[in-house]
């Protein structure tokens, strides 16, 4: 029992040594590397692999890499080396390498460098890695053939179809979109069109020329206002006798347009006097006098009272006797 005893606490301790250096080596800074190709052709790229495992609280120095490792290996890509931390705190760092050669024979990969801890004094060093490049074969027994000369590239239609209807979708877009904002343009800017009064027009006229009069506006020092008010009354009067559109047209058009209706000529000359009168007014702060303005009242009303409709009769151009 003794011996059992004795054997059993030295298999204690034998196994307790045993975990002591495991968890101690678990915890030591390593290094390795591996490539996965030895063999290649020339101008083939292949693979260094590099790892690194850190213990908590150490550091590591990562190698860096420049256009080769040697001058017949060439460094065609070096990744950002990717850190992979574990339970412990320790964590192990990976980086590849892609290389490849244009020379051919055996060639030594040499050892990587790592410094832990800045310790430049032991680095530890990867293994070497021997790979062996070869050429292109060749059959030297075939005939040479003559250089090919360039091919053509067949058109893909497809592509050029599909380009030709978005361009005309697009086309289509905007003269649509130009169309449309051109009719809205036109009847945006078109004048509202006025209702047609049912009473006749030169009674609508003479009201509001008396309702005018009584205002008293030029003899209150409002001249201007007073030849606006007289202006659209005499080219409301027009527009719905006559269909001229007086209120939209200068005094010579308004004038022009009477003059094909057949109104006497001398009545439309006085018309067109006071109607230039009261465009000096309104526009040119020309201030009329007292003579004047009455006048020009009297003028208003005498063209209405001498264009007014006869009674029973459609509307014309025509002089007419007042009733």
């Amino acid at each position: 029992m003794m011996r059992f005893k004795v054997q059993g606490s030295k298999f204690k301790v034998a196994a307790l040594g045993v975990l002591l250096l495991y968890s101690v080596s678990a915890s030591a800074q390593s290094i390795r590397s591996a490539i996965d190709s030895t063999q290649l052709l020339i101008g083939d790229q292949f693979h260094l692999d590099l790892w690194a495992d850190i213990p908590a609280g150490s550091m590591v120095a990562w190698p860096q890499f420049k256009d080769t490792l040697i001058k017949t290996i060439e460094v065609v890509e070096a990744t950002v080396p990717d850190t992979v931390r574990k339970e412990n705190g320790d964590y192990t760092v990976h980086q590849r390498l892609v290389l490849t050669s244009f020379d051919t024979g055996f060639m030594v990969i040499p050892p990587v460098a790592f410094v832990f801890d800045r310790d430049t004094a032991n680095p530890l060093l990867t293994d070497p890695e021997l790979i062996l490049v070869t050429e292109i074969p060749v059959d030297l027994e075939q005939d040479i053939m003559d250089i090919k000369g360039p091919m053509d590239v067949p058109i893909n239609w497809r592509k050029y179809l599909l380009y030709g209807l978005i361009a005309l979708v697009v086309i289509g877009l905007l003269v649509g979109g130009f169309l449309y904002w051109q009719k809205h343009r036109k009847q945006r800017d078109a004048p509202a069109a006025r209702p047609v009064p049912t009473r006749p027009a030169h009674e609508i006229a003479l009201e509001k020329l008396e309702a005018l009069r009584l205002k008293k506006l030029w003899q209150s020092d409002r001249a201007k206002e007073y030849y606006i008010e007289l202006s659209d009354i005499v080219r409301e009067y027009i527009e719905f006798r006559f269909g001229i559109m007086a209120l939209e047209q200068t005094t010579d058009e308004t004038v022009r347009s009477l003059q094909i209706t057949g109104v006497d000529t001398e009545l439309l000359k006085t018309l067109s006097g006071m109607m230039q009168l009261a465009d000096l007014a309104k526009f040119a702060k020309y201030r009329p006098m007292s003579d004047e303005n009455e006048k020009s009242m009297d003028v208003a009303r005498g063209f209405v009272e001498n264009t007014r409709a006869i009674e029973g009769k459609p509307d014309s151009g025509n002089k007419s006797d007042s009733n």
